[in-house]
Formats: structure tokens, sequence, C-alpha cells
């Protein structure tokens, strides 16, 4: 039943995309449970490859935060009753990534970089507004091809999955996001966050102080800035956004815990 309901997804793509050779397929023929039976797979096989912190306080602060954003998934998406796991990368450059499955990566050095706890839940609320979004295999359908995706997302096609954790390993993310579904990720972000009870105007303070590690050390941000490109104007949206959100007292912009586990990892 599986894969007949993927080749009926398959035809039905085929069909609303015939109408012009440069359509771009926005959205997504991969059943969610296979998507996140590729993540636990490329996920398996990344915990291989990359120093994962194991420190029980930094992940269970992580953790924490990252679940309560994930609560604020509308019910009606189906990503949001799948399980979600936070992992911290020991890599002193910063970025974070996400990849298929819910798996949100963060490097150490982002966390080190980030002021304060409503600057680090801005990353993962435009990271998990990623998943939920599902952009990443969106991307990779196009990247791929639909059919070669959906062979490796059922395991029958090793070299193109073989591919994909290359490209995880080698760039520190999977894929490159265009400005529209950046600003889908940043604008979701912003309510997911408000939503969660952290200030959202966290998430333009990251994206400054991302800038302004951009100007004192490129090198140290080039993954970040390959992957999510990032603008004077992009930043002013999103603080726009977060404006119009209803006034609301005891968001939490910093907390000790943050600082604490940024010592920790230093």
């Amino acid at each position: 039943m599986k894969v007949r309901r993927i080749a009926v997804a398959i035809t039905l793509a085929l069909l609303l995309g015939c109408g012009s050779s440069a359509t771009k397929f926005k959205f997504n023929i991969i059943p969610v449970e296979d998507e996140w039976q590729l993540g636990a797979n490329l996920a398996r096989d990344v915990a291989h490859q990359v120093q994962l912190v194991n420190d029980a306080e930094s992940l269970a602060y992580l953790r924490d935060m990252g679940t309560r954003i994930v609560a604020q998934i509308p019910p009606s998406n189906p990503t949001s009753t799948q399980t979600w796991e936070f992992l911290i990368v020991r890599d002193e450059a910063v970025n974070a990534f996400a990849i298929p499955g819910g798996h949100i990566y963060v490097n150490t050095g982002l966390i080190k970089s980030a002021h304060n706890a409503s600057e680090l839940a801005g990353v993962l609320a435009h990271e998990i507004a990623h998943v939920a979004t599902r952009h990443t295999t969106q991307q990779m359908s196009n990247e791929y091809g639909i059919s070669t995706l959906t062979k490796a997302a059922l395991g029958s096609n090793p070299s193109t999955y073989q591919q994909v954790l290359a490209q995880v390993l080698s760039n520190g993310a999977l894929a490159h996001f265009n400005r529209d579904q950046e600003k889908e990720a940043d604008d979701l972000g912003v309510h997911y966050m408000f939503g969660a009870g952290y200030d959202p105007h966290g998430m333009a303070n990251m994206f400054r102080t991302l800038l302004a590690e951009q100007k004192s050390r490129p090198n140290a941000v080039e993954r970040f800035f390959a992957s999510h490109p990032l603008t004077e104007d992009r930043i002013k949206d999103v603080e726009e956004q977060a404006s119009k959100l209803p006034k609301k007292t005891n968001l939490i912009t910093d907390e000790q815990q943050f600082h604490t586990v940024k010592e920790k990892l230093q």
C-alpha cells in the first residue's frame, strides 16, 4: 500500500508539473513516515562521523527548549506528532542545521556566539520551521528527482542515500533554501517562539550576531550562510513580524541555565 500511495503522489506531481519544463515541485510527495525513517538512518550514520556532545545537562536544556517550540506546530501538521531529536555537535563553526525526520543539530560554536537564550531559541525555531514545512525534502526532490529520492527513502537506492549523507557531512547542511522558504521559516519561527514563551525578537538579534560574525571571522559562519542566505532586509522583516505580535509579559529573553550550558561547552 505504501508503494501504491507514493506512486499515486508521483503521478499527481507529474500531472500538475507538466505545464512547464521549468516547474519546481512545491509540495512534498514523500510520506512523513518515510521522511522520518530516512532521518533516523541519516542520524545513525552522522553520529559516527561527527563529535556529538554527551553532556546530559546541556542536552536536556536544548531538548527542553526545542520541545517547547515543536509544541507550537499545529496538530494538523503531521510532523507535530512525530518524535524530534535535538543534538549538539562539538564544532567551533557557527552553524545549525536540520535533516529529515526532525533531527536538529546545533554546533557548540553557535551556542557560544549566542548572547542569550532567545537568540538560541530563534535558531531552533527557524530550523524547526524548515522541518515542519518539510522544506528539506522538497529541495531534495528538486535536486535528486522524485523517483530517485523515493527509492532512497524506501531504502532501495543506497547510492543516492550515500550522496545525501556525504552532503550533510561535507556541507554541515542538507539543503540550500531559497528566499521564499527562508521567509516562511522566519515567519513561522517567530510565531513558534512567541507561543513557546520566548521573546521573538531573539531571532532577529541572532541574525545580527551572525552578520557580525561574518565580518569578524567569515570562515566560522561560511556553512551557515551557504545554506541560509541572510541580508539586512531579511532581518528587518523578521523584526517587523515580531513587532506585530500581541504584547505579552514574561517572555523569555534570557535565563541562567543558558549561560550555565554555554560555560560548560567552552
